[in-house]
């Protein structure tokens, strides 16, 4: 059996995280600069372990296969949930001043959730998994999980790394946090309200929830 090894197939580069920040350019929301800083990082860090150049190269897909976006490309969905997790915060802040978020871990977290994508969408990745699932899985790590890894080795706090692991399937077997719960909703709603709108392929709406009607395109 040949042993593989999650590491990068090239160096971070200066480009690398400019076409980061030109593709995601809701990091600037992060308002801890040591924070956007390891954020961009791990974007960098993530698509130079995967043979993905930038954000925009990604799929727009949920998970591989299924959602899939009809047009666009995963910063349009990364994009919204950062975007979408402001509106919901915000709302319950305005309307409840009491309310106590970390708006450093919030936005660090929302921008970082889906930041294990490049190597669970990877090409050569995909390709090993489905010839022998159970050489080492299919696949070995899901972005969730591959994104926790990320966060942790670029050295973003636990909190943020707890998002990364937290705001899909994983979170439905640990606790999770005040502003992973909020990430979570961001993220689940905004893809069934893509579903919904009619903007996910047919074939692959039905993952989203057993009683969602799309809306005709």
């Amino acid at each position: 059996m040949q042993h593989h090894y999650a590491r990068p197939r090239r160096l971070v580069t200066d480009d690398v995280r400019a076409a980061v920040l030109e593709d995601f350019p809701e990091i600037a929301w992060i308002p801890d600069a040591g924070l956007r800083a390891k954020a961009v990082e791990a974007w960098g860090y993530a698509l130079c372990c995967s043979d993905f150049n930038r954000i925009t190269d990604i799929p727009p897909e949920g998970n591989p296969g299924a959602p899939v976006l009809r047009r666009g490309t995963q910063a349009d969905h990364v994009r919204g949930v950062v975007r979408y997790t402001k509106a919901i915060a915000e709302e319950f802040a305005q309307s409840y001043p009491e309310c106590v978020i970390d708006w450093d871990v919030l936005y660090a977290g929302a921008v970082c959730h889906d930041v294990g994508k490049p190597f669970e969408f990877d090409r050569a990745n995909r390709q090993r998994w489905e010839a022998d699932p159970a050489d080492s899985g299919m696949p070995t790590f899901r972005h969730s999980v591959f994104g926790m890894h990320v966060c942790l080795t670029v050295g973003l706090p636990d909190e943020v790394a707890h998002i990364a692991v937290g705001h899909s399937f994983e979170g439905l077997h640990m606790g999770v946090s005040t502003e992973c719960t909020i990430v979570r909703q961001a993220d689940h709603g905004w893809w069934h309200l893509a579903g919904a709108l009619g903007l996910v392929t047919p074939e692959t709406v039905g993952v989203l929830s057993a009683n969602l009607r799309a809306r005709s395109a």
